[in-house]
């Protein structure tokens, strides 16, 4: 019989690929994978094809070891009443999908805020936690009560907690009243090929690459305008309130920033060749500081200097290839330097070489490897991942 690893994701195949998305892609390379999709709603928005509704659930394949289930549910699934449903379907669709394709679960790994691990999986089951979902219920249009309930129970049911972030592991433990809760922070993509350095177009420009939301230090980006320099901005507008709209309306709209909207994530690295510095500006708050950038690590896979706020994120790399600053000031002057150092082979090499070390497969066998632990009897103990650089993620 097949074994999967069953990934429920916390948003769906066709969203802006995060966490989840490379992490599936990553386990596919030695396992087959079943994504699930949050549930769909009989009626309501079409934000996907949905299932027939005399199927109730539906699988296509994503790739030659990742299937994609569909479940439908009613409507309003995260509402009182209608939520513990919508689960029971979830749950119930995925041992039929699984017998369906002649399959068993090897291990669950839950990235959702809003699925409630069954009681008594027949798998290994790993609740890995990909921000401070409580203070982030309300951006995702979710009860914070009902979060913090979920998120309790799937603290108690799991045989593995992971998180991206060592403050967000000290939250969860504390949360949880566990001590064993570990640290697997977010990867990067390592580019198959890289061009010589005579072909690359560089100018002094500044990179700045993910979803375009209320997490940015808007003074700060508009602060780097003002000195002139060139600003290419790959990702797809997400903010939800008007102030926030506004402040990108304006930074978007300055003569100096190009915008590309959302690109394919192959197409990054190579719109990255054209610029000397990726930045990571986040605002300082709760939410960011439990989160781990995707941005961070990808500037440094092509090969990129990087500047950045200062995070328990970018602590937790300890490198000194990423300039932390402490104010705005410091910020600008570390980006005007390096956006205008000279660009050779060895600047890059080290960027790459250091990225390799938090490679999303590198990622995806840790999680395994924590999983295998408890399927071979070492039960929660103090697990941690051991940093690339010899630390310990703690």
């Amino acid at each position: 019989m097949n074994q999967y690893v069953v990934l429920i994701a916390g948003s769906r195949w066709e969203n802006t690929h995060g966490t989840d998305h490379r992490l599936a892609m990553a386990l596919a390379t030695h396992h087959r994978v079943l994504w699930v999709d949050p549930p769909v709603p009989i009626i309501g928005p079409a934000v996907v094809d949905r299932p027939r509704l005399g199927q109730r659930r539906s699988m296509d394949r994503i790739s030659a070891e990742i299937l994609r289930l569909r479940v439908l549910v009613p409507p309003g699934p995260f509402r009182i009443g209608v939520r513990e449903i919508a689960n029971f379907l979830m749950w119930r669709a995925i041992r039929k999908a699984l017998k369906d394709v002649g399959g068993r679960p090897l291990v669950t790994l839950t990235l959702s805020p809003s699925v409630r691990l069954p009681r008594s999986g027949r798998a290994v089951q790993v609740l890995h936690v990909t921000d401070d979902w409580l203070a982030g219920a309300e951006l995702m249009g979710l009860s914070r009560r009902h979060v913090e309930r979920i998120l309790r129970h799937n603290l108690h049911e799991a045989d593995v907690v992971t998180a991206v972030t060592p403050h967000l592991a000290s939250t969860l433990r504390q949360l949880a009243l566990r001590p064993d809760v570990s640290v697997v922070p977010n990867g990067c993509e390592i580019p198959t090929q890289t061009k010589s350095m005579a072909s690359w177009k560089r100018m002094p420009a500044v990179g700045l690459v993910g979803q375009l939301n209320e997490r940015l230090d808007f003074d700060l980006l508009d602060q780097i305008a003002d000195t002139g320099m060139p600003i290419e901005v790959i990702g797809p507008r997400r903010e939800h309130d008007a102030v926030a709209r506004a402040r990108l309306d304006g930074f978007l709209g300055r003569a100096n920033v190009t915008w590309f909207g959302e690109v394919p994530a192959a197409a990054v690295p190579g719109m990255l060749e054209r610029v000397s510095v990726g930045i990571t500006p986040y605002a300082s708050n709760e939410f960011n500081h439990a989160s781990f950038p995707l941005k961070t690590l990808e500037y440094l896979s092509a090969g990129l200097p990087v500047v950045a706020t200062d995070s328990p994120a970018v602590q937790w790399l300890n490198t000194e290839l990423i300039k932390v600053a402490q104010t705005e000031q410091e910020f600008i002057r570390h980006v005007i330097r390096l956006a205008h150092q000279p660009f050779d082979e060895y600047v890059r090499e080290k960027n790459q070489t250091f990225a390799r070390m938090h490679s999303w497969n590198a990622r995806a066998e840790q999680l395994m490897q924590l999983a295998d632990s408890v399927d071979r009897g070492v039960i929660r103990g103090s697990l941690q991942i051991e940093h690339p650089a010899g630390g310990r993620a703690e």
